[in-house]
């Protein structure tokens, strides 16, 4: 062991600066070279956590060389961790990738779930929507009679209505989701723009025949403000000047907005796919919810209010990335076993060292403190590397990778409250695992030290 620790620390100040190198290297391709490459963020991720790890060892040595001791505590447990870099360094360096992944994903799904959570505030502003049953199936299939929207837009309190038809035409090799909406109400409030302005995409859109596009579309295609929107139909394809590019978090293969009459004159007339109703601020949009079941008992509509559509996006939200607690439990799997064998492999290798300090007078409860603040220890390191590494790896998630494969432009987020609780549970399972250890330790005799 004394072997295997100073050929470590012998190699820990080459291994901080490859790590560092490695490191800049990949962000130079990156910035260079890599842009263009799809899974360029992946590589920028793997690499992260190589970087990461190598730099453990003289992490460890910085960290613990200024302290002093003066007694058997948690300093004494905190020193001697330099003390045994070829069992340490890989512990503290595989919990804080654990760490990294962590805080990584829980700050992008945070992020996400932030923006989605603003976008629907500012883009879901209708008191009452109301949808075909068929339409989370079928989409552009489903259709409302057009004697029931003229009955739904009768209703008491309505003031304004904003009608939606929908398509599904190919643009550029693939479907996505083309609506026509009703320019009778502005833009403001239903799409937040990119690129490009509300009053004058909204001129450009009635007057010139324009669309709006949604960014993961602008992306995929590289289409921005000025250019112009190829959409395929029977017949021959059809042009539209793009008025305005507008943030969307509901359609990956991209979408676009046309005014109705635009989409009439286009695609031949059909039926409206969904209405949305705005009421006078005297009516209550949970009554008219109610009035609309009572009254069309036997229409197979989907009637929701406002606040129950947000409900509803944010409940499909948490159970898409429920997953990512897997990621959790993981890391915690991690932290514990990682700490655990460590603990136990110094127990060991130490063995004659602890026999010594019983020896000399040091109590069964000493070496037990001694050994539950190396797991102490090890924990607190880990999460300062896995901190800083997550935070750079939610970096790639958010602006490297969703934006490659998604299209998304997410907005950074902390979710203060939930990286706290995380960071407790680690040193939790840190404490936890280091029981069995530090037990053992404990029942060294003093009678070891002469066998």
């Amino acid at each position: 062991p004394f072997t295997l620790h100073e050929r470590l620390k012998s190699a820990a100040v080459p291994l901080f600066v490859a790590g560092l190198l490695l490191l800049f290297v990949t962000g130079l391709w990156y910035l260079l070279l890599g842009r263009s490459w799809r899974p360029a963020g992946f590589v920028l991720a793997v690499n992260l956590m190589l970087g990461l790890s190598i730099l453990a060892p003289l992490v460890i040595r910085m960290m613990t060389g200024p302290v002093r001791v003066s007694r058997l505590g948690f300093a004494y447990s905190l020193k001697t961790l330099g003390a045994r870099l070829q069992t340490t360094a890989v512990a503290v360096a595989a919990l804080a990738v654990a760490v990294s992944m962590l805080v990584g994903i829980t700050l992008m799904v945070g992020s996400f779930r932030r923006t989605v959570d603003v976008w629907i505030g500012t883009t879901v502003r209708a008191d009452v929507y109301i949808t075909p049953e068929s339409w989370s199936r079928s989409g552009r299939a489903a259709q409302l009679d057009d004697s029931l929207v003229s009955a739904l837009t009768t209703l008491p309190g309505v003031i304004s209505v904003d009608r939606l038809r929908s398509l599904s035409p190919i643009v550029g090799g693939r479907r996505i989701f083309l609506a026509g909406i009703d320019l009778g109400i502005p833009l403001a409030g239903r799409f937040t723009l990119l690129a490009g302005n509300d009053s004058s995409a909204r001129v450009s859109i009635r007057d010139e025949g324009a669309t709006l596009i949604s960014e993961p579309l602008s992306r995929r295609m590289n289409l921005t403000v000025g250019d112009t929107l190829v959409v395929d139909r029977p017949g021959g394809s059809v042009r539209f000047p793009i008025a305005g590019v507008y943030y969307d978090y509901g359609y990956e293969s991209g979408a676009a907005m046309l005014d109705l009459g635009t989409m009439e004159r286009a695609f031949g007339s059909g039926q409206i796919s969904n209405i949305a109703l705005y009421l006078d601020d005297d009516f209550d949009p949970e009554e008219t919810v109610d009035l609309i079941r009572s009254r069309f008992p036997e229409a197979p509509l989907n009637v929701r209010s406002n606040r129950r559509l947000r409900t509803e996006v944010l409940r499909i939200f948490d159970q898409t990335f429920a997953i990512t607690r897997i990621l959790q439990v993981m890391s915690l799997i991690v932290a514990a076993t990682g700490i655990a064998l460590s603990l136990i492999v110094l127990a060991r290798e130490r063995l004659s060292e602890l026999a010594l300090y019983r020896a000399l007078g040091a109590t069964r409860r000493q070496i037990f403190g001694i050994f539950l603040g190396k797991g102490m220890a090890i924990g607190v390191l880990a999460l300062l590397m896995g901190a800083a590494g997550g935070l750079i790896l939610a970096c790639i998630l958010l602006y490297v990778v969703n934006r490659a494969y998604f299209g998304w432009t997410i907005q950074f987020h902390w979710p203060l409250p939930v990286l706290a609780q995380q960071a407790f549970t680690i040193l939790l399972a840190a404490v936890v695992a280091s029981l069995f250890p530090a037990l053992r330790a404990s029942r060294t005799p003093a009678t070891e030290l002469s066998r």
